[in-house]
């Protein structure tokens, strides 16, 4: 390993939330830096005006930071703010005859493509200038040209630092874009000028961008800019071998969409007003499994069809932090896909992870994201964090679940309810298996399974009959006393004591989940305890 201190870059477009592709690549990159003594540095790459939001930009930020991967830039790179010196730059590559200005229309390059398609022949744009009278008249006619690259015809290799030598035939170098027709530089030479100019070394980013380095490459020579080492990391599957996208998340709502509509024997036009989203969106979304749903219009929908984010496969990194994942656990799997530490390592800190980086030890193929897997290593992780580490975390989590009564509790309780609840794999069980504790009493639900099942089936309303003056008698409210009252009654009673427990969880909590009984019964206290009693039998009598 190279004892060179690295300066490399995570480069994110501000278009949506950092899907957890993006948050691997980040995380190569700073284990590298670190690695080396070097520096991880931060650019927002905003130039697509269209979707670059600064709501997005400030969610990719707190995604970063809650991932542990700070940035050493004190001022953030926007290639929106940088445009004089791009504009600069391309003025001087036209002048020098390496650029020019293109001024086909839209439907004039599809026309193109479609040709060289009819034709089977791979298209290539090599048209080259017009003439100044022909430019002038397209101008006329108010026509906004684009500018382009004039990439040299010759084959071109470069070593790639995962993949090795990657070549490009002579026959596919074109006259690529550097400006579109907004104005704003393309991703191709905006990148290479920033790269450039924030002196970087390395460049680690996905394999969809390898080909796109022998065009980087170009105008580096062009520019007589050095050429950073490069290194293409493998895309994330999902189990059955396709790719890991944000795709995933807006198939699984629209899917149960189609089962609530069917089930409920309603009409798109009914679920769009319930959702408040336009008709025609919805519909068109129904229709198309090409088109998305946003985040806030997912969640509308959501809302009325009864889907919450625990039901969706994670795919951004809001939807780990928003089921109750440690970031340190979700960052120890993400390094191991597509990376081995050596050893049989698995279990790592970050700082182990440091130590052990290296980009020899990069794999080749596709790894596939196990769910279960991770879940196993946030299980044991959070087996292993010191209750204060949880509590922070339990913090966290609320912080992007507003609508947990559990926003309410002080650390004292919520360090209570994570260690009667020792064991779980996600924050999120610890909340939903505990809000029943600060619901108001009346506001309790039953779960007819439970109703069924217990209430009625096991007799457990005549338990509750019997059970509820023992515990209106016992002197001390306490989880100790509690569990002997309960277990003097099973004994003269011949009950098995899941035959008691049981009836006590469904009229406190209203199903037949929940942290311990007997130390969920103390925290409730004894009024709202018998009252919940008294509302079970009454209501289901």
């Amino acid at each position: 390993m190279s004892t060179v201190a690295v300066i490399d870059r995570f480069a994110p477009s501000p278009t949506g939330y950092l899907h957890v592709g993006g948050a691997r690549t980040a995380l190569f990159n700073w284990l590298l830096a670190r690695r080396t003594g070097g520096k991880f540095l931060l650019r927002i790459e905003d130039t697509d005006l269209a979707r670059s939001t600064e709501q997005a930009m400030l969610q990719l930020l707190e995604d970063l930071r809650w991932l542990g991967l700070q940035w050493d830039n004190a001022e953030l790179v926007f290639q929106s703010k940088r445009l004089d010196l791009y504009n600069r730059i391309i003025d001087d590559l036209i002048a020098r005859g390496l650029a020019y200005k293109a001024y086909e229309s839209n439907e004039e390059m599809d026309a193109m493509r479609k040709e060289a398609e009819k034709a089977k022949r791979q298209f290539v744009y090599r048209r080259g200038p017009v003439p100044a009278e022909e430019a002038a008249r397209f101008e006329a006619a108010g026509r906004v040209p684009v500018v382009r690259f004039i990439m040299p015809v010759k084959e071109c290799r470069f070593t790639d630092e995962v993949l090795g030598e990657i070549v490009l035939p002579s026959d596919e170098a074109d006259h690529f874009v550097i400006r579109k027709s907004d104005g704003m530089p393309t991703y191709h030479f905006a990148v290479v000028v920033d790269d450039a100019e924030m002196q970087i070394t390395h460049v680690l980013r996905g394999q969809e961008h390898t080909k796109n380095t022998f065009r980087h490459i170009a105008i580096q020579e062009a520019l007589g800019y050095p050429r950073p080492a490069y290194a293409h990391v493998t895309t994330i599957q999902n189990p059955d071998g396709s790719k890991m996208g944000k795709r995933d998340r807006d198939k699984a709502v629209r899917q149960r969409a189609q089962e609530w509509l069917k089930a409920n024997k309603k009409s798109p036009v009914e679920l769009a007003a319930l959702a408040k989203l336009g008709e025609d969106r919805l519909a068109a979304w129904l229709a198309d499994s090409k088109k998305q749903l946003d985040i806030p219009e997912q969640s509308a929908v959501m809302h009325v069809i009864g889907l919450s984010s625990g039901d969706l496969p994670e795919i951004l990194v809001h939807d780990f932090r928003k089921n109750g994942y440690l970031p340190e656990a979700l960052m120890n799997f993400l390094a191991l896909l597509g990376w081995s530490p050596g050893g049989d390592r698995e279990r790592m800190s970050m700082d182990e992870m440091v130590q052990f980086f290296a980009l020899d030890r990069v794999g080749k193929s596709n790894p596939k994201f196990d769910r279960t897997k991770l879940l196993s290593f946030n299980t044991e992780a959070a087996a292993a964090a010191p209750i204060e580490r949880l509590v922070r975390a339990f913090r966290d989590y609320l912080s992007v679940n507003p609508e947990s009564p559990l926003n309410g509790a002080d650390d004292a309780t919520l360090a209570r309810l994570l260690q009667m609840k020792k064991g779980f794999r996600l924050l999120r069980e610890v909340d939903e298996a505990s809000r029943f504790l600060f619901t108001a009493d009346d506001q309790i639900v039953y779960a007819p399974d439970a109703i069924e099942k217990v209430l009625k089936k096991q007799n457990g309303l005549s338990v509750l009959t019997e059970l509820r003056p023992i515990l209106a008698g016992v002197a001390s409210w306490t989880a100790a006393s509690l569990d002997g009252a309960v277990k003097d009654y099973a004994e003269r009673t011949g009950l098995g004591l899941g035959k008691i427990a049981q009836p006590l969880r469904v009229a406190v909590s209203g199903t037949t989940i929940s942290p311990p009984i007997f130390e969920s019964l103390e925290m409730l206290g004894r009024d709202r305890t018998l009252a919940r009693i008294d509302r079970c039998v009454t209501e289901n009598g």
